[in-house]
C-alpha cells in the first residue's frame, strides 16, 4: 500500500473496499486473544487491533487503510496484520458505483490484483462458470478456483450476457463494467474461446471441485449442516408391507463362500448372458447374508446417531444405501419388486406399478434383444438425508465411493457363489422412481447392477 487518496476509486466511479467475510466470527482466548474463526474453525489467535474491530463493524477502502496507518502507532503491524488476514481468505472485497453495491469477489485478492489491466476485450465468459441463488444474491462460480463472485445489482448480469454473446461488450463499458471484467478474470472464468481441457463436463467438474478439499476455501467434511434440523433418517428404513424371511445359507453355499479370497478376485468377470436356470431364493440370501447383512449396531455416547457395522464399508458407517431385488425369475421367491432389510435378513415387497415393472424386467439393458433379460435387477438407492445430515460439500461423493463398495461386494460374493452378475453404468433413475414409487430427492436412484444363474 501508499499514501495514494486516489487509489479508493477505479474508474470514474467504481469504489472498492474491505471487510470481514460473514461467516467469521470473533472469540477471546484465556490470554485474552483474539481468536478469528470461519464456521466454527480457528484460522488465526491475534492480539486485540484496532483494525480488526474496524474491519469487522465497517467497509474501509485502501486509503482508509492507509490513513489508519498513518495515525497507527506501529503501521508496519497494521500492514502486516492486514496481509495476514489476506492470506487466511478472511476478508471480502465489495465493489459501489454511486453508493450501490455491484458486486462482492470471496475472498478478497491483494489491493494490486485489482488493479492489474483488464484482460483482452474478445475473453469470453467460461463454458465452466455456474450461477446460482444464495439469498437475495446470485454467485457467481468458477471451477477450480477459490474465489466466487456475489452479484448484488441487475447490471451485472447485463454484462455476463454480453460476454456470452459473440461479441462481448463489458471490456468496452466505463469504469464498473472494466472492473467487473477484471474481477471474473480474478476467478478465471473467462477464456478465450479455446476448448474445454481434458474433456470435463461442466456438471462432472463442478461436482470435482465442490467435494474436494482445496480447490475452494468453504470447510468440508463432518461439518453437520443439518444438525439444528430434525434428525438425520432413521438407520433402517422400516418395513411397511408384507415380509418374507430368507433362510439362512445352507452348508453347500457356505462352502462356496469360504473360496480363497484371491482366487474369487481373479475369476471375477462380468455376466450378461443368464443361463437356464433361474438363481434360487437360498442363493439370492446367501449373496445377501454375506454382502449386506447388520453385522452390528452402535448406539451410544461415542456415536450420537446410530450407525451400523456391514461387511461393505460405508462413509462415517452411516449407510445410506438400500437394496431392491426386482425379480423376474427366483425360484422360490414371487417376481415382483422387494427391499432388502439388512437387520431382520428378510424381503418386503413393494407395491411397485405391475405394469411398468412388468415392461422393466422384459427390457435387455445389454442391448441383446435376442436374449433372455437376466432374471434379477439390483437396484441400490441411497436415502441421502443419512449423509447430508452429517456432511456437507462431500455428502454425494462418499454415496457414490459407498454404491462402488458395496457394487464390488456383491460382485465378487456372486463370483463366489457361482452366480453372474454385471454392475451397470447408467441407471434409468426416473423410470425406476416411478416404478417402485420413490422421491428422486429424498430417495435417488444411484446403481443397478444384474443377477443370473451363469
Amino acid at each position: 500500500m501508499n499514501m495514494d487518496m486516489e487509489k479508493e476509486t477505479i474508474g470514474p466511479n467504481p469504489s472498492v473496499s474491505v471487510k470481514f467475510r460473514d461467516d467469521v466470527t470473533i472469540g477471546q482466548s484465556a490470554a485474552r486473544r483474539l481468536i478469528l474463526s470461519r464456521r466454527g474453525l480457528k484460522a488465526l489467535e491475534v492480539l486485540p487491533h484496532p483494525l480488526i474491530d474496524r474491519l469487522m463493524k465497517n467497509w474501509m477502502t485502501e486509503a482508509q487503510i492507509d490513513r489508519s496507518a498513518g495515525s497507527d502507532g506501529n503501521p508496519r503491524l497494521l500492514y502486516l496484520l492486514y496481509e495476514k488476514l489476506v492470506s487466511l481468505d478472511l476478508l471480502q472485497a465489495r465493489c459501489t458505483l454511486d453508493g450501490d453495491p455491484l458486486f462482492s469477489l470471496l475472498p478478497a485478492p491483494e489491493w494490486s490484483a485489482l488493479r492489474k489491466e483488464a484482460p483482452p476485450a474478445m475473453a469470453r465468459l467460461s463454458c465452466h462458470a455456474g450461477l446460482r441463488r444464495e439469498g437475495r444474491d446470485l454467485i457467481l462460480e468458477m471451477p477450480l478456483s477459490k474465489r466466487k463472485l456475489l452479484i448484488h445489482d441487475q447490471r451485472c448480469l447485463q454484462w455476463i450476457m454480453g460476454m456470452a454473446r459473440e461479441t462481448p461488450s463489458a471490456a468496452a463499458g466505463d469504469g464498473a463494467s472494466l472492473f467487473f471484467f477484471r474481477a471474473l478474470s480474478l476467478i478465471g472464468a473467462l477464456d478465450g474461446g479455446e476448448p474445454a481441457r481434458g474433456g470435463w463436463e461442466p456438471h462432472d467438474l463442478t461436482f470435482f471441485h465442490q467435494s474436494s478439499i482445496g480447490f475452494h476455501d468453504d470447510p468440508i467434511g463432518a461439518m453437520r449442516p443439518l444438525e439444528k434440523m430434525p434428525p438425520s433418517a432413521p438407520v433402517f428404513k422400516p418395513s411397511t408391507g408384507e415380509t418374507v424371511l430368507l433362510p439362512e445359507p445352507g452348508q453347500g453355499l457356505m462352502e462356496k463362500l469360504r473360496a480363497p479370497f484371491a482366487e474369487v478376485l481373479a475369476h471375477r468377470r462380468s455376466g450378461r448372458i443368464a443361463g437356464d436356470n433361474p438363481p434360487t431364493i437360498e442363493e439370492l440370501s446367501a449373496l445377501l447374508h454375506a454382502s449386506a447383512r447388520v453385522q452390528e449396531i452402535k448406539d451410544d455416547a461415542v456415536h450420537p446417531w446410530q450407525v451400523s457395522l456391514r461387511p461393505s464399508p460405508s462413509g462415517g458407517a452411516l449407510h445410506s444405501l438400500e437394496i431392491y431385488p426386482l425379480v423376474r425369475k427366483c425360484t422360490g421367491l414371487a417376481p415382483g419388486a422387494w427391499r432388502y432389510d439388512p437387520a431382520g435378513h428378510r424381503l418386503e415387497a413393494i407395491p411397485a406399478d405391475d405394469r411398468l415393472l412388468d415392461e422393466y424386467l422384459k427390457t435387455n439393458p445389454y442391448m441383446l434383444p435376442d436374449l433372455e433379460p437376466p432374471h434379477i435387477r439390483m437396484v441400490i438407492t441411497s436415502r441421502f438425508q443419512r449423509n447430508s445430515w452429517k456432511y456437507e460439500k462431500i455428502a454425494l461423493r462418499l454415496v457414490l465411493q459407498d454404491l462402488g463398495c458395496l457394487c464390488q461386494t456383491l460382485s465378487l460374493t456372486a463370483t463366489a457363489l457361482g452366480m453372474a452378475s454385471c454392475i451397470l453404468g447408467t441407471v434409468d433413475a426416473r423410470r425406476l422412481g416411478e416404478v417402485l414409487g420413490l422421491e428422486p430427492l429424498i430417495e435417488p436412484i444411484i446403481g443397478e447392477m444384474t443377477l443370473s444363474s451363469p
